[in-house]
C-alpha cells in the first residue's frame, strides 16, 4: 500500500517527473477568514479523515452529515467524500464549489460521485436547503416553548 503522507511515496506519483513536492502546512486563505472557534485540521494526506480528528470531532458534534467544497476535486474533495460514505454520513458535494486542475476531470469525477457516495447540488441548491432546514427547526423551537 502507498502511503501518500510519507514523503518518499510521492516519487512514485504521477507528478514525480515534475519536481513537484510539498511546501508545508497550508494555511487558511486570508480572504476566507477563520473564526477563532473553528478548527483547523491538518491532513496528511489527500482525504480529510486519514489520520486526522475529524471523525471523532463530527460525531462529537453530533453531527450526521459533511458538505464538501475545495479543491481538487478528484484527490482530495474526491477522496474525503468517500472516506464520508465509508464511516456512514450523509455527504453533499458542492459541483460549483470545488475544482481541478483539468476541466476535463470534473465531471467525470461528479458523476462517479452521483453515482454511488454523494448528493452532487449546486451552492444556491445547498443554500436553500440549509436555509428550509434552518427555519423549520426555528419553528419546531418556537412551538415547543409555546
Amino acid at each position: 500500500m502507498l502511503g501518500l503522507d510519507r514523503p518518499h511515496a510521492l516519487r512514485f506519483l504521477p507528478h514525480a517527473d515534475r519536481d513537484w513536492h510539498r511546501p508545508g502546512p497550508a494555511e487558511v486563505w486570508g480572504r476566507m477568514g477563520r473564526r477563532p472557534d473553528e478548527a483547523l485540521i491538518r491532513k496528511p494526506s489527500y482525504g480529510a479523515f486519514y489520520d486526522t480528528p475529524l471523525d471523532t470531532m463530527l460525531r462529537n458534534l453530533d453531527r450526521d452529515t459533511v458538505i464538501v467544497t475545495g479543491t481538487l476535486t478528484n484527490y482530495c474533495c474526491g477522496t474525503t467524500a468517500r472516506q464520508a460514505y465509508e464511516r456512514g454520513y450523509k455527504v453533499v458535494f458542492g459541483s460549483d464549489v470545488t475544482a481541478t486542475d483539468d476541466e476535463s476531470r470534473q465531471e467525470p469525477e461528479l458523476a462517479v460521485l452521483r453515482q454511488g457516495f454523494a448528493l452532487v447540488p449546486t451552492t444556491e441548491e445547498i443554500t436553500n436547503r440549509l436555509t428550509a432546514a434552518t427555519s423549520a427547526s426555528d419553528d419546531e423551537k418556537r412551538a415547543s416553548a409555546e
